[in-house]
């Protein structure tokens, strides 16, 4: 097992600063997201990635997390599609590249806040025809998210998930589990039995009514995940995917390391 956590929760901090954290923290690895603020707005400069790599070495590949903010692949605006495409193409070259084993990837949403159409599900089926040959020649896990159960998302469900996944063998999962709270353990159950066997990647965070992405420590819904995990046997990459928003006051640096700290233990202690 390898624990991770997403770069996006030190949103505003440089890159060094949060490849160290991994060490600091006691994680093994990170999700790197290329809308990290301090590589994106620097205009993606890959050398600088490379050196702070090799100050700051992980003990475990890394993993990669394509651009999704103003992005959406199943848009009826056929540019935003076509931009939507290319920087999910661009960042499994990107993993590719950095050694990386897994690049996690979002399957759109319908424009109109409208459950989605089979027009939507064919907009889905185009991304993933576009990105396959970039996936197949790669020697990473091109991983596709469950989404959190809104009226126009795609993927909500585990026949959904089933479904994709019996009809593209090259294709992984990640697991989001903070996005089926509001479904409950159960159907968090059937997610880990469809997909059993194909999951590249676990976002793991806590929930409170309707707050998403919390803390794992101390959380009840992140304690019954982590029980679940731990009854499917699953032994695999696990990234905290906090949002640094969702806690409160703005915290510190050494706020951030600690929870992570603190998370880093607690998923330790219950999946090994």
């Amino acid at each position: 097992m390898e624990i991770s956590f997403s770069t996006m929760f030190f949103h505003d901090h440089p890159l060094d600063l949060i490849f160290d954290a991994v060490r600091r923290s006691g994680a093994d690895t990170l999700e790197f997201w290329p809308e990290t603020p301090d590589w994106w707005l620097d205009g993606l400069p890959e050398g600088r990635l490379a050196r702070v790599m090799k100050e700051y070495p992980l003990s475990s590949p890394l993993s990669v997390h394509a651009p999704v903010l103003d992005l959406n692949p199943c848009s009826i605006n056929p540019d935003v599609v076509k931009a939507s495409i290319l920087w999910i193409q661009y960042s499994i070259k990107l993993a590719d590249s950095l050694g990386a084993e897994v690049c996690t990837i979002h399957p759109g949403k319908r424009t109109s806040k409208r459950p989605p159409s089979e027009t939507d599900y064919c907009r889905l089926d185009h991304m993933l025809d576009e990105i396959a040959p970039y996936a197949g020649s790669s020697h990473v896990s091109v991983s596709i998210e469950n989404m959190e159960p809104q009226v126009n998302a795609l993927l909500t469900t585990p026949a959904e998930i089933s479904r994709i996944l019996e009809e593209r063998e090259w294709l992984s999962f990640t697991l989001d589990t903070c996005h089926v709270a509001s479904r409950g353990e159960e159907v968090l159950g059937e997610f880990l039995s469809v997909a059993e066997g194909r999951i590249a990647n676990v976002h793991l965070s806590g929930a409170s009514g309707s707050v998403m992405h919390l803390p794992v420590k101390s959380n009840p819904w992140a304690d019954r995940s982590l029980d679940l995990l731990a009854g499917a046997g699953y032994d695999g990459l696990v990234t905290l995917e906090i949002n640094d928003l969702s806690v409160g006051n703005p915290l510190s640096v050494e706020a951030k390391i600690r929870m992570i700290y603190e998370d880093v233990n607690v998923v330790r202690n219950h999946l090994t």
